[in-house]
């Protein structure tokens, strides 16, 4: 059983305050479910390679069933752009597929944030990252109600800089000190100012992990939305093909630059019923 998500790259970092914004982006995770019950324990199978998984045994046994999980990606791991959670969400769609369950949204990615924050793979269940990575286009999510506040298409060409330096520290401490920055860009983003959030949001975590701000600096006056994608270390930018060749030209000097393009259709053919909305967007 095949099924496949999309990266996600980051307008609003759930860690601050658990309101998050991501917006899915055109690099696939897919995966290859073949249930084997004989096996002794469940197998990854990366790049031909077999590998343990925590993620998959703890997939596969919370539907009781064993197996070996094929997956080739495009996305890079630790690298801000959600490939846990694409992995995670590509898993569970093979199993729901396999064991003939209906694909509600709202479920698998309910699931996909609960097993991520059992697993110590993510501080807040990600479930914007989830989101985008599932749905495509631009999201805005309350991570701690595991609700989507809004979901809309945005069709742009798309650049990702994966810079020199690596990951940063996180320290959930420092990060949620003072996010007067974040809360702003919450209010930005709910009111549709998403070029404005993606800049205040970046300069909170850049400062807060230590990223170098005139990454974003050096291109926020071209026409463009651009940020600090998840935890770093990599921006994202997203526009016309013909500003961001202009991004990509400074850019460069940091590191390699990756074409692509938002996402804008559905990883697969999910069911999205109201249980997944929350209307009100209160903070």
């Amino acid at each position: 059983m095949k099924s496949k998500a999309y990266a996600a790259g980051t307008i609003i970092n759930a860690l601050a305050l658990g309101y998050g914004s991501a917006f899915g982006l055109n690099m696939l995770t897919k995966v290859k479910l073949s249930v084997e019950d004989d096996l002794k324990r469940s197998l990854l199978i990366e790049n031909g390679e077999e590998k343990e998984s925590k993620i998959v045994d703890r997939v596969l046994s919370e539907f009781g069933i064993r197996g070996a999980v094929e997956v080739e990606s495009e996305i890079p791991k630790g690298s801000g752009l959600g490939s846990s959670s694409a992995f995670m969400n590509a898993l569970l769609l093979s199993v729901y597929k396999h064991l003939g369950i209906r694909l509600l949204a709202h479920e698998i990615l309910r699931l996909n944030a609960k097993l991520s924050l059992e697993l110590g793979i993510s501080y807040t269940g990600a479930f914007d990252d989830a989101s985008a990575s599932l749905f495509g286009g631009i999201v805005i999510s309350n991570n701690k109600e595991m609700k989507l506040i809004s979901w809309e298409f945005k069709r742009a060409k798309a650049l990702i800089l994966i810079p020199e330096w690596g990951r940063g520290k996180i320290s959930l401490n420092e990060i949620r000190r003072n996010p007067e920055l974040v809360k702003k860009a919450v209010e930005l983003a709910l009111n549709g100012d998403y070029r404005e959030a993606m800049i205040l949001n970046s300069k909170h975590y850049c400062d807060r992990i230590g990223y170098p701000f005139e990454v974003i600096e050096k291109v926020r006056d071209l026409d463009c939305f651009c940020g600090l994608s998840g935890n770093g270390p990599t921006f994202v930018a997203f526009g016309s093909k013909d500003s961001l060749k202009d991004v990509e030209e400074i850019w460069s000097e940091y590191g390699k630059v990756v074409w692509t393009n938002l996402a804008e259709t559905p990883s697969d053919e999910v069911v999205i019923k109201s249980e997944l909305y929350d209307s009100s967007g209160n903070m």
